[in-house]
């Protein structure tokens, strides 16, 4: 386990020590549109951060499997979602079904359309 890993797992407790952990760094995400990533194995994610009134940013992510195992079982095809609150900065690290954590820092970026002229 590296340096990296070892301090992401005591920062996030809630990451089973043997779930693998895919480290995305920091995502830049026009406030509302959805960002798709391609991970391994046929796992695709579609995330939406949305900057709100106070300044915090909700997250929204879409996870898709052809091959999840979730307990004892291993399903074929598999969809999950989950949403959740940040603050400007913060780090996450969102765990997708039982097989995976990611963890990545999400940042807004103004769109074209939205800079004053």
């Amino acid at each position: 386990m590296s340096a990296e890993e070892a301090k992401i797992r005591q920062e996030f407790s809630s990451i089973p020590s043997d779930m693998p952990i895919e480290m995305l760094g920091e995502i830049e995400f026009v406030s509302g549109f959805p960002r798709k990533i391609e991970l391994n194995d046929g796992q695709s994610l579609s995330i939406t951060a949305t900057k709100q009134l106070d300044d915090t940013i909700q997250m929204s992510l879409e996870y898709e499997s052809t091959k999840q195992s979730v307990g004892s079982l291993v399903t074929e095809s598999y969809t999950e979602q989950s949403q959740f609150l940040l603050r400007p900065g913060m780090r996450c690290a969102p765990k997708l079904g039982d097989d995976l954590a990611i963890v990545f820092r999400p940042r807004i970026i103004e769109s074209g359309a939205d800079k004053p002229r």
